[in-house]
């Protein structure tokens, strides 16, 4: 099993439903393909993190990367596990929001940049935002 994470830039203008509409796809899609994950965003920014074997990680984020939605796409971790961080979820979601005052790194007053975040920091970001993710209803 593999775990990828990768970070990208929004086009501008990406709003709520189209978050949602990434969801209602990748959710069950993911759980289709034994594909565990979280998926986090700040209005400028993805970080997502997906877990699974080898190939159907590879095909997904393919699909990724030619996504119109976003830009920038840099893939910070692509490395073996035995431990699923999100075995729950075919899909999480965080909308990372001031509100939440998580102790994240590389946040400061302009806001969090994860194309700062080194992979040693990488699962206690996410941990902290899998306590504010969102179990959304996309029926």
């Amino acid at each position: 099993m593999m775990r990828f994470v990768y970070v990208s830039t929004c086009v501008p203008g990406l709003e709520l439903e189209d978050v949602y509409s990434i969801m209602r796809t990748a959710n069950p899609t993911n759980r289709k393909h034994a594909i565990s994950g979280m998926l986090c965003w700040s209005g400028e920014f993805f970080l997502q993190c997906l877990e699974g074997d080898r190939a159907s990680l590879s095909r997904l984020f393919s699909r990724i990367c030619g996504d119109p939605r976003h830009t920038d796409v840099e893939l910070i971790v692509a490395a073996p596990t035995n431990l699923r961080w999100f075995s729950e979820w075919g899909m999480g979601y965080s909308r990372l929001l001031a509100s939440h005052q998580l102790d994240l790194p590389n946040t400061d007053a302009s806001g969090f940049n994860p194309y700062l975040l080194q992979a040693s920091e990488l699962e206690a970001t996410f941990e902290q935002l899998s306590k504010v993710a969102q179990r959304l209803s996309l029926d």
